[in-house]
């Protein structure tokens, strides 16, 4: 059975640092939870990780980049196609363990830190962002030629649903919301326990909803739950696994020699990207997780290898430390740069220049987000209002902590 791109976009797709440091955030950044006096000092964070989640959001905007510029009639470029069907499995599972990476703290703090600080703040930007996502759907759905049409009622009802129905491009967000509420409630359950239940989750999620079933195909599958509950189940384990292996995940990796990490890298590219392995068994129910357990360890590996590459590794890492404001923005800025491009009938969407294209928008719209970040990293913009903070926790008593309860 021939792979598909299950694109974000239907229809194509350690606490943060003190308010008086760096206003970007990533989307491990939220408001600080309470610290105690006798509270162990936080670890560091490692450079990989950072340089792992900015590989992960580097996928997702060229992903992204590829599929709305198709919106705007440019011809489908071959390249980008197997690039992103080869990186499927690295991408997504992959943002969700380096999002899972630091998720501890969170999961054994109190309630009320959990609420008004991480969950506060992604559920705000979740509902907030889906602004501009209706200004553009309805916009783009008159000017370029692959949107569908649509109009302010049906995109606010689509709005309105998403609590319960995420759909589009902020689903990610949506899912941590899910994944954080799941850690916190099961974090009692012994973790062989729970990993083996999210695991199993995860195969026949993957290996028998997402092939279709009981006479459905994957499409109507998809329309039916919306793209948040069609992705997050399968995506839990990866989240849970490195919020509960934490430390042994980085102890791992810093006890294993870099060259050793050379080689999983170049083992898992051989097998998974140029020679896909798995192509043609994917029907076939846990291969989909199989595959994707190989991607985070690839991605991982990667990501520990370009360490060697200073430049490369500390503009990723850079990058990784500000997820949040370019995986808010950069739909916005890529199908306005479509119209653009489509309303002037530029010739970039055409050979020979398409794929150069695609980069060159990606580029901008990454670089535009961080410039959003610079700018209102301090504001409702990217930051949880104190009101919103204050309601989310209105009512739920802090838990008592123990000395370690943030580490």
């Amino acid at each position: 059975m021939p792979r598909t791109v299950r694109p974000s976009l239907p229809g194509a797709p350690s606490p943060a640092l003190p308010r008086a440091q760096s206003p970007a955030r990533s989307l491990d950044q939220p408001v600080q939870p309470h610290a105690q006096p006798n509270q162990p000092s936080i670890r560091a964070r490692d450079q990989w990780v950072d340089t792992a989640k900015g590989l992960s959001i580097v996928l997702v905007v060229l992903l992204h980049t590829s599929l709305w510029l198709r919106q705007a009639d440019m011809e489908r470029i071959e390249a980008f196609s197997t690039l992103n069907l080869a990186f499927e499995d690295l991408r997504m599972p992959l943002f969700f363990a380096m999002s899972g990476l630091f998720a501890a703290k969170w999961l054994r703090a109190g309630w009320r830190d959990l609420l008004r600080g991480k969950l506060a703040l992604l559920a705000w930007v979740f509902l907030l962002w889906q602004i501009p996502i209706i200004a553009y759907r309805i916009i783009g759905g008159e000017l370029l030629p692959g949107m569908v049409a649509t109009d302010l009622p049906q995109q606010l009802e689509t709005w309105a649903w998403s609590p319960l129905r995420a759909n589009a491009e902020l689903w990610f967000l949506w899912a941590l919301v899910g994944f954080f509420l799941v850690g916190r409630l099961v974090r009692n359950v012994p973790t062989g326990v729970l990993l083996l239940a999210a695991a199993a989750v995860s195969v026949l999620w993957s290996g028998v909803l997402w092939q279709g079933v009981a006479g459905w195909e994957p499409g109507e599958i998809r329309h039916l739950l919306g793209t948040g509950f069609h992705q997050a189940p399968a995506y839990l384990v990866f989240f849970l696994a490195a919020a509960r292996g934490s430390s042994l995940m980085r102890d791992g990796v810093a006890r294993l020699p870099r060259t050793a990490w050379a080689a999983v890298a170049a083992g898992w590219f051989v097998a998974f990207v140029w020679l896909d392995v798995l192509d043609g068994h994917r029907d076939s129910v846990g291969v989909e997780f199989l595959g994707q357990v190989c991607g985070v360890i690839g991605g991982l590996a990667l990501a520990v290898t370009l360490q060697s590459v200073p430049a490369v590794a500390r503009g990723l890492a850079h990058l990784g430390r500000h997820t949040l404001e370019v995986y808010l923005s950069h739909t916005t800025i890529v199908v306005a740069l479509a119209c653009v491009l489509y309303l002037a009938g530029s010739p970039l969407l055409g050979a020979p220049w398409a794929a150069w294209t695609v980069v060159a928008v990606a580029l901008t719209a990454i670089g535009l987000g961080l410039l959003l970040g610079r700018a209102a990293g301090r504001t409702w913009l990217l930051q949880a209002p104190a009101a919103v903070r204050r309601l989310a926790a209105a009512g739920r008593p802090d838990a008592a902590r123990r000395p370690d309860a943030l580490r």
